[in-house]
């Protein structure tokens, strides 16, 4: 894939993203993610993730998710292949009590474009399959377009500050939960915002997040630390 198509595909996701009608609304969230990667060999390792969401910036409890996989690179390819098992627990907008509580297994497949040294541009194709609390067992497909471009230096390395793009569609296998239908868009997500990478072992990135669904618009700050232990 060269630059300008890849350039092209992003936007047309980003912009399409924001083209149907939802209610908008006004808290902002805030998304606080440790990511992590432990290199076992030259081809497996242990990658996973944990996360803390509020509905509103410090207040109205959202979501934890703790995730874990197993990841391997096939010999003589640069597609990394993921199996691994998500934990989640959250509750609904606004004043709530009950929790939430949904087991997943997923599936990736990561590889990257190849552009100029300047542009970083990644992929990742994720399936689903989600246990939720009393509904139905349904599956989902997801892909993420991420786009990190060096501010200034030629290359991401050591003490770089990078502008971070990235944009993952959701689509539902089935539509009925049990409890009710829900549609196959599920929703979108659309970042943009900082990254600066200390050095090899951490890398920065905070910005905003558009998330849209079927019925609402709601804007999210993100903060993610990456750690390759």
């Amino acid at each position: 894939m060269n630059f300008n198509f890849g350039f092209l595909l992003f936007f047309l996701i980003f912009l399409g993203s924001n083209g149907q009608s939802q209610t908008k609304i006004g808290a902002t969230g805030l998304w606080s993610q440790y990511i992590y990667k432990k290199p076992l060999t030259q081809r497996w390792a242990i990658a996973g993730d944990f996360q803390y969401r509020t509905y509103e910036i410090g207040a109205d409890f959202q979501q934890f998710i703790a995730r874990a996989a197993v990841s391997y690179r096939p010999t003589y390819t640069a597609i990394d292949v993921h199996l691994g098992y998500d934990f989640f627990t959250g509750q609904p907008f606004g004043a709530a009590e009950d929790n939430t509580t949904e087991h997943r297994l997923h599936q990736d497949l990561w590889f990257e474009s190849k552009l100029n040294s300047r542009f970083e541009l990644k992929h990742r194709i994720r399936i689903e399959e989600r246990f939720i609390k009393g509904q139905n067992f349904r599956t989902r497909y997801r892909y993420t377009l991420f786009l990190n471009v060096p501010l200034h230096r030629s290359t991401i390395a050591e003490h770089t500050l990078y502008a971070a793009l990235w944009n993952e569609l959701f689509i539902n296998g089935e539509t009925d939960t049990g409890t009710g239908t829900v549609a196959y868009f599920d929703r979108n997500w659309a970042f943009a915002g900082l990254g600066y990478q200390w050095n090899a072992s951490f890398k920065f990135q905070a910005g905003y997040m558009r998330e849209l669904t079927p019925s609402t618009s709601k804007g999210q700050l993100v903060i993610s630390v990456f750690h390759q232990l």
